[in-house]
């Protein structure tokens, strides 16, 4: 029986949902199986040109395989045009054909220019390293930063009991000792509940040297609308007048709270403007009652304003690239957050 891929229809997100759910389950601050979610990032409008977001395989009536697709665009880098990108998720393919999800991911491959993961599966990062048009670039750094060590001793404890008493020490002493700046200047944040052509004009305004992805109030406002509702939008103002906006998110995972700033962008490179903000941001997933505060420092400037800020590089993301045509410079260095995929949502 012929295998046929072609994009998710509506009335099929149950039963995706369904074959998602035998492989992700359910556990708390995994992946989302559940059909609101799984119709937003499939169906809810991006506010650009739409392209499909989700693809399944079928043999007769049976859905076997199964992808997801996080449409964006790269820009700046010294790139001369707007180039399509995406970033794959939510993949799953039958045990019985298992040949079968890699042809959904060849559909989704096709719809961008670009293809690139950051992080994923072991058996997805094996795969991509057997494909020659995959190529592993240097590793997203994750930074992170306890805010309230005293979680590690919060029933169901995660470890024996002398384990999580010094985990508790090392935390705090860690916010003792570790580097921590005063911001030189003053910022303040004005939490939004939806993002309009200040984003365009922040955008035009910071002239990154890294590629990174072409931030519009309506991808903005798509992650605002994440069922969960925890995400949320905000400005960043300086002597009182907007100069960048942010994504933040808390995510529940058993019983700890984990914060990211899942995106940040300002009108300007300056390195004390960057370090005020993240400051700023840091203080606002406290406020929040995050335990922990994450975030990506996918260049110097951020690494250096997160440094700053007591953050400390506690892991590493793969960083691949597909790119069949070479449209990307050869050296190119990127700038990333979890905007880019379903980081701004999951707890990895």
């Amino acid at each position: 029986m012929t295998i046929i891929v072609r994009p998710i229809e509506i009335n099929e997100i149950q039963d995706v949902c369904d074959l998602l759910s035998t492989k992700f389950g359910t556990i708390s601050g995994g992946k989302s199986v559940e059909a609101e979610v799984l119709h937003w990032k499939c169906f809810d409008s991006l506010g650009a040109v739409e392209i499909p977001r989700g693809f399944v395989a079928t043999k007769g009536k049976n859905i076997i395989a199964y992808v997801g697709l996080c449409p964006l665009q790269f820009i700046g880098g010294g790139l001369t045009r707007e180039v399509s990108a995406g970033h794959g998720i939510d993949w799953y393919a039958s045990k019985e054909i298992v040949s079968a999800g890699l042809m959904v991911g060849g559909k989704s491959d096709e719809c961008v220019e670009v293809s690139f993961s950051i992080g994923g599966t072991d058996l997805a990062i094996k795969i991509k390293k057997k494909l020659k048009l995959w190529k592993f670039l240097p590793p997203v750094a994750n930074f992170y930063r306890d805010l309230c060590p005293a979680h590690h001793l919060r029933p169901p404890l995660r470890a024996p009991i002398w384990k999580c008493f010094a985990k508790v020490i090392r935390d705090y002493g860690r916010n003792v000792f570790l580097r921590r700046m005063n911001p030189s200047i003053s910022m303040n944040l004005h939490q939004v509940e939806s993002f309009g052509e200040e984003v365009p004009r922040i955008m035009n305004s910071c002239r990154m040297p890294e590629i990174h992805i072409k931030r519009t109030p309506g991808l903005l406002n798509h992650f605002l609308r994440y069922p969960k509702k925890n995400i949320t939008g905000w400005h960043i103002l300086f002597n009182g007048v907007v100069c960048g906006f942010a994504l933040l998110s808390i995510i529940q995972d058993g019983n700890l709270r984990i914060g990211k700033i899942v995106d940040c962008c300002l009108d300007s490179l300056d390195p004390s403007r960057w370090q005020a903000a993240l400051f700023i941001l840091t203080e606002q997933l406290h406020r929040l009652s995050a335990d922990t505060a994450v975030c990506y420092g996918s260049t110097p400037l951020i690494a250096q304003a997160l440094e700053e800020n007591g953050f400390i590089c506690d892991k590493f993301y793969p960083f691949a690239i597909r790119d069949p045509q070479n449209i990307l410079p050869e050296d190119a260095s990127f700038y990333l957050t979890p905007l880019v995929a379903d980081h701004a949502y999951l707890c990895i």
